[in-house]
């Protein structure tokens, strides 16, 4: 199996330009522009020809923590049917994560096989919880975030739900509830409804295949939901 910690280190900037790149092949392969939702599971199947298929990882690999594998050998790509079933914005952002160790990490796998041609696991990529602060597995996550939840198109949707400023969080809980005067309609961001303001600018930029907990993380890194409770 390929060591996510033996992976060459690449910088936010240099994750979110190859996933970026990604898309605009794609594009230039669907011959049309590719709004959200992005669709990953045609980009594994269509553009980079992989099969994707669901499957009880846990008991098949005897592995209670594992979410995907990815089998460079076989071009075949797995998601654990757990995975699957939970919600559209887990699924897609794990198939996010894969195609991530597709573009990032094939190459090292092709340097690899030329020394250890026979190593038949080699090409093996198995995703785990207990390996998600591995630095592979951290670059594959953050790809998967730049992909589903393009800057431009987030940008976008941002201004349109919220205007050209940031929204800074100051209190760690809202101050203000429900309104008993009707009509009334007070916006008070606060982290404890930080996924709720998410949510605002996913339904703005048609973002249907991404969590509130992705999109609202996603909104941190770009500098658009400031944490100012410290």
């Amino acid at each position: 199996m390929l060591d996510m910690d033996k992976v060459p280190w690449l910088t936010k900037e240099e994750l979110q330009t190859r996933a970026e790149q990604l898309l605009s092949d794609y594009e230039l392969f669907a011959e049309r522009p590719i709004d959200p939702p992005v669709p990953v599971e045609h980009i594994i199947e269509r553009y980079l020809g992989f099969t994707l298929e669901y499957d009880n990882l846990k008991q098949a690999l005897c592995l209670n923590d594992i979410l995907g594998a990815t089998f460079l050998r076989e071009k075949r790509i797995v998601i654990d049917e757990e995975v699957a079933e939970q919600n559209t914005g887990r699924l897609c952002f794990t198939c996010g994560h894969e195609i991530a160790h597709v573009v990032l990490h094939s190459r090292l796998f092709n340097d690899i096989q030329r020394h250890s041609p026979q190593n038949g696991t080699l090409g093996d990529i198995l995703c785990r919880e207990v390996s998600s602060k591995k630095r592979g597995e951290w670059q594959a996550d953050y790809f998967s975030a730049c992909l589903l939840m393009p800057e431009d198109k987030v940008l976008s949707a941002y201004t349109a739900a919220f205007g050209g400023s940031p929204v800074v969080f100051y209190n760690k809980k809202r101050c203000l509830r429900n309104s008993v005067l009707p009509g009334v309609v007070a916006f008070d961001p606060a982290l404890d409804n930080i996924k709720e303001c998410a949510l605002i600018v996913m339904e703005a930029g048609n973002f249907t295949n991404v969590s509130k907990e992705a999109m609202s993380i996603r909104l941190q890194a770009l500098n658009l939901f400031i944490d100012n409770t410290r």
